[in-house]
C-alpha cells in the first residue's frame, strides 16, 4: 500500500521547496516518504520533477508511477501524464486542461496568496490535505522553511491555507489517505545531510572542499553545523588546494575530509598520491555523476568506480567503501574516520546523485556502536618512547602515527621516498624497504577487512546478481516482486569494494551464472569482477543515460536475463 506523488515543472518554479514542504509534514504524519529528483543543469526553466513516495513502511526504490501528478507547465503535463497509474490524476493549472484533472485551480489560489510562485506550495498543501496530513503540522514546517515575519513566510502561509480549504472542498475518489504510526523522532533528510552527520559522528574536525555537485550539498551541511560541531570548514579555491589541505591538517592531527564530484577528483589525484606516501589518513567522498568531462552534472551514475581504485600514481593502499543508500551514507562515512586513521590511507567514500540529492523518512541514525578510538599517540606514550620513527619498519605495515609538536620527539613527514625517520632518500635498499612496507600494509588491509559475505540465496544453485552502491533498494524491490512470482536469483551487494573479500573469487567460480547490475557505461563492477574473481560477467544490465534504475526496469531486464 502506498501513494506515488510526482510534482513537475520548470527550475525556479519553487518545486524541491513544494516537495521537501510534503516530505517533512508527511513525516511527522506519521508515515515514510522517499524523495528523488531529476533536474536539468539551468536555473531557470526547462522541465524538472521531484517524485515522492509515501507508505506506511520505508520504501527506497524508484517508481515509474505516479498516483497524483501535480503539474505547474504545459510540457510537464504533455511529459508525464503517461506516467499517470490507472485511476491517477493531474492537478494543475486550470488553463491546462486535461480529462484527469481534479478541477482545482492552482494557478488561481497561488494568485491569491500574494505570489504567483506559490503555486507548487499551493499545490503540495492540496496533496497533504489529501494525505491526512494536519494543517497545522503543515503551517510548522512553513514557520521553519522561511523567515518569520518575510514576505514568503506570509504568502506561503496564505498558500497552505488556500490549499487545505480547496481540498477539503474537493475530495479524492477513491481517497489517497494511508494509515499512519507514530513519527517517533523520525528525521527528514537528504543523504548528502547524512553523509555529513556521519563525519561528525566519525570525528571530523577539518573539511576542505571546492563546490561541485552532488558533492556540494555535504559540504554545505558541514559548513552550517561548523560552530556547534567544532569544526574548522574551509572553501578552497579548487580541489587541488582542497585535498592539500586535507594532508596538512591530517598530518597535524585532526580528522579531515574533503567532497567532490569526478572532475574534481581529477584534480586530486596528486594530493591523493601524496597522501598515499606520507602515510596521512584522509576521507574523500566521491559523489559520482555522469562523464566524460562535464557530462550529466545534475545525474547519476556509478562510473567512478575504477576512478576511485586507481586514481594517484604508484602504488599504496587505500579503501573505497560504497553506501547502498541514505542511512548507509551516515555509517560508511562515519566508519571511514576510524579506518583512515587506523591503516594510515586514503578511504574514498563512493555514492552518487540519487543518493546525496534523495530525502528520506528515517529512524535516527544508530551511533552506540560506531568506533571511538583514536590512533594517534598520545603525549605520554610518546614520553615513554626513547625514540620515534614517522616510518618505523613493521610486519603489519603500519608505524606509530604521532602529529607534531605532541612530544620532544620530532615528527617528519616527506613527498619523496624516505627513510623510517621520515627524511628523503634514493638508497636504494631504503626504497625497497618502504615499497615492501606500503605492499604488508596493503596485505593487512585485506586480512583485516575480510568480512564475510552477505549473500542472499543460493549462488550454487540459482545465477547470481552483484550490484554495488545505490542500484540497492530497486533491486531489492524487484528481487522480491520476482520471488513472489516465482522467479529467485542470488544476490551480493558489495558495500566494501576494495579491498574485496577473499571469498569472492569461490562465489563467483561456483555460480551457474554471473549477473552485474550498474549504472554506467563501461562495466565497471563487472571489470572489478574479473580481474579479481577471474570470471567475466555472462550478463551485464548497465544504464547510461543518466537516469537512477526503477523497480519496474529491473524487474522486466532481470526477467529478460534470466529467461
Amino acid at each position: 500500500m502506498e501513494v506515488n506523488l510526482r510534482i513537475a515543472g520548470a527550475a525556479g518554479q519553487g518545486i524541491q521547496t513544494a516537495a521537501d514542504l510534503l516530505g517533512r509534514a508527511l513525516t511527522r504524519s506519521g508515515l515514510f516518504s522517499y524523495l528523488y529528483n531529476d533536474a536539468e543543469s539551468r536555473i531557470r526553466g526547462g522541465l524538472n520533477f521531484c517524485h515522492i513516495r509515501v507508505a506506511p513502511e520505508l520504501r527506497q526504490g524508484v517508481a515509474e508511477h505516479a498516483d497524483l501528478l501535480i503539474t505547474l507547465t504545459e510540457p510537464a503535463v504533455q511529459v508525464h501524464a503517461a506516467s499517470l497509474s490507472p485511476g491517477g490524476r493531474i492537478l494543475c493549472p486550470a488553463r491546462f486542461a486535461h480529462p484527469r484533472s481534479v478541477g482545482i485551480d492552482i494557478e488561481a489560489l497561488a494568485a491569491q496568496s500574494g505570489s504567483k510562485i506559490t503555486q507548487a506550495v499551493t499545490a503540495a498543501a492540496v496533496a497533504a490535505c489529501w494525505l491526512g496530513v494536519s494543517p497545522d503540522t503543515a503551517g510548522n514546517v512553513i514557520a521553519e522553511m522561511f523567515p518569520a515575519g518575510s514576505k514568503a513566510a506570509e504568502s506561503n502561509r496564505r498558500a497552505v491555507e488556500l490549499g487545505f480549504a480547496a481540498a477539503r472542498e474537493r475530495p479524492l475518489s477513491p481517497p489517497l489517505r494511508l494509515p499512519a504510526g507514530s513519527p517517533a523522532g523520525r528525521l527528514w533528510i537528504s543523504g548528502a545531510e547524512a553523509a555529513a552527520l556521519g563525519a561528525v559522528a566519525g570525528g571530523v574536525r577539518f573539511v576542505a572542499g571546492y563546490p561541485m555537485s552532488p558533492a556540494t550539498g555535504t559540504l554545505t551541511a558541514l559548513a552550517q553545523w561548523a560552530e556547534e560541531a567544532g569544526l574548522v570548514v574551509e572553501q578552497a579555491e579548487d580541489e587541488i588546494a582542497a585535498i592539500n589541505m586535507l594532508a596538512g591538517a591530517s598530518y597535524a592531527g585532526a580528522r579531515a575530509m574533503t567532497a567532490t564530484s569526478g572532475g574534481g577528483y581529477c584534480l586530486m589525484t596528486e594530493g591523493i598520491s601524496l597522501l598515499g606516501m606520507i602515510e596521512a589518513p584522509g576521507v574523500i567522498l566521491l559523489a559520482q555523476r555522469p562523464g566524460p568531462a562535464t557530462g550529466l552534472p545534475t545525474r547519476t551514475a556509478q562510473g567512478d568506480l575504477r576512478l576511485a581504485l586507481h586514481a594517484g600514481h604508484g602504488f599504496f593502499p587505500r579503501v573505497v567503501l560504497a553506501p547502498r543508500d541514505i542511512a548507509e551514507s551516515f555509517v560508511l562515512t562515519a566508519r571511514a574516520f576510524d579506518l583512515a586513521e587506523r591503516y594510515q590511507v586514503p578511504v574514498i567514500v563512493l555514492t552518487d546523485q540519487l543518493i546525496q540529492d534523495a530525502q528520506a523518512s528515517l529512524d535516527p541514525f544508530p551511533v552506540e556502536e560506531l568506533p571511538r578510538r583514536r590512533y594517534f599517540l598520545t603525549r605520554d606514550e610518546l614520553e615513554a618512547m626513547p625514540a620515534y620513527q614517522r616510518y618505523a619498519i613493521t610486519e603489519s605495515g603500519i608505524s606509530p602515527l604521532a602529529a607534531p609538536g605532541t612530544s620532544r620527539h620530532t615528527v617528519v613527514a616527506d613527498s619523496d621516498e624516505h627513510d623510517p625517520d621520515g627524511h628523503l632518500t634514493e638508497v636504494p635498499s631504503l626504497s625497497l624497504q618502504m615499497a615492501q612496507k606500503r605492499l604488508r600494509k596493503a596485505a593487512t588491509l585485506a586480512r583485516e577487512l575480510d568480512a564475510p559475505l552477505a549473500v542472499e540465496g543460493d549462488p550454487r544453485r540459482h545465477p547470481l546478481v552483484v550490484s554495488f552502491g545505490s542500484t540497492h533498494p530497486s533491486l531489492a524491490e524487484a528481487r522480491q516482486r520476482m520471488a513472489d512470482q516465482g522467479t529467485d536469483f542470488a544476490w551480493l551487494h558489495l558495500s566494501q569494494l576494495w579491498p574485496l573479500s577473499s571469498s569472492v573469487r569461490d562465489l563467483l567460480r561456483d555460480a551457474p551464472r554471473l549477473i552485474t547490475v550498474e549504472n554506467n557505461a563501461g562495466g565497471e563492477l563487472a571489470g572489478l569482477l574479473a580481474q579479481v574473481g577471474l570470471r567475466e560477467s555472462d550478463a551485464r544490465i548497465q544504464r547510461m543515460d543518466g537516469r537512477p534504475f526503477s523497480v519496474d526496469e529491473l524487474d522486466a531486464r532481470l526477467r529478460e536475463v534470466l529467461a
